[in-house]
């Protein structure tokens, strides 16, 4: 019988295995007494006051884990939401790691992205196309247009001391900081001009004007495309006006925390 090569090739260069290796026991931390007393808490609402370096994120990776070890909750029925994707990430990993196991769905997440995915399954109940989310050198884009037809048209709306700065690509940002800034405080263009002709500030009115303006142009863009600011609204909005989108959402989420609550912007909060 003729020899096999390929067999006698692969005795003589076995292919590599890796193997996990043993996982060492999971050592829960020592909490102090305020620590335990929001851990153990149940019922309604907890607002936990700590400055840094009090050991917030311990305690919230130990509210998750505690309930989930008694049986009350699955893993993927907690939800934390805060503010960066690096503060995320490590939520997620200190949890996965305190459970010993694989969480399919990420249990940390930040404001902006957990509305996007509120965004996209609603996009895909409707069989609608996905959103997408506007990055900040698109915005710009859209604004510095807008300020160079304003001063082709005479910028008869701005204030003149501010004229010499309308193209400027930091006059741009700075706009488009302002108009983030009002969406997220539910400060609509009609709010703003009203706002700057009751505190004399022409630069207001000027901004209100121009939001009208960048209003109209995004009703005209992609109906799924959403700037950071108009996420979150756009979240909100479909939870209060889809009460099954709103059931599902409470159904999923026994067991909520946000971490740094402080800092919620008015929208983020609703």
């Amino acid at each position: 019988m003729p020899a096999n090569p390929r067999a006698d090739q692969s005795r003589a260069n076995p292919s590599p295995r890796l193997v996990r290796a043993p996982s060492s026991p999971r050592i829960p931390p020592q909490l102090d007494d305020a620590q335990r007393a929001a851990v153990e808490h149940r019922g309604g609402p907890l607002l936990v006051l700590s400055g840094p370096g009090t050991g917030k994120t311990t305690t919230i990776v130990e509210a998750v884990v505690s309930r989930v070890e008694r049986g009350k909750i699955a893993p993927e029925q907690a939800l934390v939401l805060t503010f960066s994707r690096r503060a995320a990430a490590e939520l997620r990993d200190r949890i996965a790691a305190r459970l010993d196991r694989t969480i399919r769905e990420p249990i940390a997440r930040t404001f902006h992205s957990y509305a996007f995915g509120l965004l996209r399954a609603e996009a895909a109940r409707r069989g609608e196309p996905a959103p997408r989310l506007l990055s900040g050198p698109e915005q710009d884009l859209v604004i510095r247009e807008l300020l160079r037809g304003d001063v082709d048209a005479g910028a008869a709306t701005w204030p003149e001391r501010l004229r010499p700065a309308l193209l400027t690509r930091g006059f741009a940002q700075e706009l488009r900081d302002l108009l983030q800034r009002a969406v997220e405080r539910g400060v609509s263009a009609s709010d703003l001009i009203s706002l700057g002709r009751r505190h004399k500030r022409d630069d207001w009115v000027a901004a209100g004007i121009f939001a009208r303006q960048y209003e109209q142009v995004s009703a005209l863009r992609e109906a799924a495309s959403y700037d950071p600011a108009e996420l979150i609204r756009a979240a909100v909005a479909l939870l209060r006006s889809e009460p099954l989108a709103l059931q599902a959402v409470r159904d999923q989420h026994a067991f909520v925390v946000v971490d740094e609550y402080q800092d919620t912007d008015p929208a983020q909060e609703e």
